[in-house]
Order: structure tokens, then sequence, then C-alpha cells
């Protein structure tokens, strides 16, 4: 199949058709913005509104081995009270410039109408960074409770750094997810945050001539868990849409802007496969050359805690100067 955003948004709006109960439809992110081909595969985000509650919050439909659906649930009483989700981090941002698919009672219509309208006022901006502040002051909490330590971990920085991008209009999200946050912060004159953003994550011990190796490893422990797991972000397809980005990324002298992704996804698959049993020894050498085993948690949590009263002074600072 010959990928184009034309052909993707068609075979979507063909998915939202054929299915019963759907109230509207819509799609958002790279799809969305025109450029959903990277690395030769491509997703297509897509939002089905249920008139009840949806069976599953979130489903994959492979359309190809270089192209598949990531399809979100929502139930319509989600979007009730529309002027509610202006301050919505990712809900607010995702229906302020989507594609409508299908909405044959204009009800996202009515929704979007009461999100979009006074969306970049200064008070609304700056809600929407102080509840990305919030969530990753609450990802912070979990890290000591929480197993999955790592994922965690990652969220709570892009939850972070999210906090000031968003003030530049829509936050940053995907396997390019990188290279978004530092334009956004660069844009915004906040270029610091990008750097402790990457100091946070181990890019000191981020060697790029180790990439490919990495990448290997990391495709090989994502097939293994997409073998045994029910998670969504684990299937097959997911490993095939990743490894198209990591491998344009290296290629293009940017092997750093894979870390995120690849260690937020690799933390899942590594999860699955140590409750299954398997042995994984490569797994803590790799976490030591990061500085992010559970010996440096400690003195991570605490430049984690910097960062987040930075980017809080950050807020303050931009409220002031606007007004907000």
């Amino acid at each position: 199949m010959r990928i184009t955003t034309e052909k993707l948004l068609e075979l979507a709006q063909k998915e939202a058709e054929d299915r019963t109960g759907i109230v509207s439809a819509y799609v958002i992110g790279s799809a969305a913005g025109g450029d959903p081909i990277f690395g030769g595969t491509a997703d297509v985000d897509l939002v089905l509104i249920h008139e009840y509650e949806p069976v599953a919050a979130r489903e994959i439909v492979p359309l190809s081995d270089q192209v598949h659906l990531d399809i979100a649930h929502h139930p319509r009483r989600l979007y009730k009270q529309p002027r509610e989700l202006r301050v919505d981090p990712w809900l607010g941002p995702a229906m302020c410039e989507p594609v409508f698919l299908h909405d044959p009672n204009h009800f996202f219509e009515w929704a979007q109408a009461s999100v979009r309208g006074q969306f970049h006022r200064p008070d609304y901006m700056l809600a929407r960074g102080a509840a990305f502040l919030e969530k990753a002051r609450a990802s912070l909490e979990k890290l000591e409770t929480d197993r999955l330590w790592l994922s965690d971990w990652t969220h709570a920085l892009l939850e972070a750094a999210n906090a000031v991008a968003s003030l530049e209009g829509f936050p940053a999200a995907g396997r390019r997810v990188m290279p978004q946050l530092e334009s956004k912060l660069a844009g915004l004159d906040q270029p610091e945050i990008y750097s402790s953003f990457l100091r946070l994550l181990g890019a000191e011990g981020f060697q790029a001539s180790a990439a490919s190796e990495w990448v290997d490893r990391w495709a090989e422990n994502f097939a293994s868990a997409s073998e045994i797991s029910l998670d969504p972000e684990l299937t097959r397809v997911r490993r095939d849409y990743y490894l198209g980005g990591f491998r344009s990324m290296i290629e293009a002298g940017s092997a750093v802007e894979i870390l995120w992704p690849m260690l937020s996804t690799w933390d899942l698959a590594i999860h699955e496969l140590t409750l299954a049993g398997e042995s994984l020894p490569h797994w803590p050498q790799i976490l030591n050359t990061l500085g992010l085993t559970s010996g440096h948690a400690r003195e991570r949590e605490r430049e984690m805690e910097e960062l987040l009263d930075q980017v809080e002074g950050i807020l303050e600072n931009w409220a002031e100067k606007v007004g907000a």
C-alpha cells in the first residue's frame, strides 16, 4: 500500500463508519497535521466517541506491516462539559485542530466550538501548563511504590517539560517527541528545560555509537513481550512503527532523539518479560549506563524536584508577563 495522508484518512473514516454506536470520530496527531509518515511507517490516531461506555480505552488495528490505526475509545459523557476541556492538558489541544471524519449530528462540532473559542487565552494556557506540572508531581510521588519506575520516570519528565512547552500552544507527543520538545522550548527561550530533560533521561551516558545495538536489543525484547502481553502499546505493529522511526533518527545523526520513546516502551516490555520469569542481564547494565538504576533513584528524584520548582517559577513568571 502506498502511504499518503489522504489514504490514511480515508481508511480511518471507513473504520469509523463501519463501527456501530459511534457518535463522532476524529483524527489527531501527525495524520491530522499532514505529516504522518516517518521512517517508512505511520499510525493514525483515531478517536471514536461512543454513545455509551466503550469496552476498551485503546485499540490497535493493523492495516499493513507499515501502517496501523491507534484508536482511543471515549464515552460521550467525557464531552458533556466541553468548556472544562479547555484546560485539559491533552484532550483540550487534541480537540483544537483535528480532522473531522464522522459527525452526523454535529455533536463533536458543538463540543469543539466551546474548547476552541478561547483556547489560546492566557489563563487557559497557564491552566494547561499547571495541569501538566501537577501530573508530573503526581508521577514523582508514585515512583517509590510503582514497579514500573522507569516508565513513570519518563512520563514525569515529559509532563514537566510539557508544562512549559504547552505555553507555546500544544504539547509534544509521539515518537518524534524529543525534537518537538527541543523546538518548542527553544521558541519559548527556555532551552535549559530541554537540557534538564536530556540530563534526567540519562543522555549524558548515552553513546550514539551504541544506538543501533540498543535498538536491536529493544526490538528483540519488544517482540518477545508482544507475544505474551495484552497491552496495546506492545503489539507487533507498534514495534515496527517505532523501529522505523528509531532507524531514521540514527541515520540522520540524531540518535539521542530515540531515547525517550525507546526507554518508555522498553520498560513496559521488560516488565512483562520479568513477570514471565525471563532473565534479562543486559537491562541493569543499560540502566547503569544511563544512571537510572535504583541506586541512582534518590539523587535523580531530588534533581526532578529541582526541575519541577524551576518549571513552577517559569509558569509564574509567564503568568505575570502576560497578565494571566
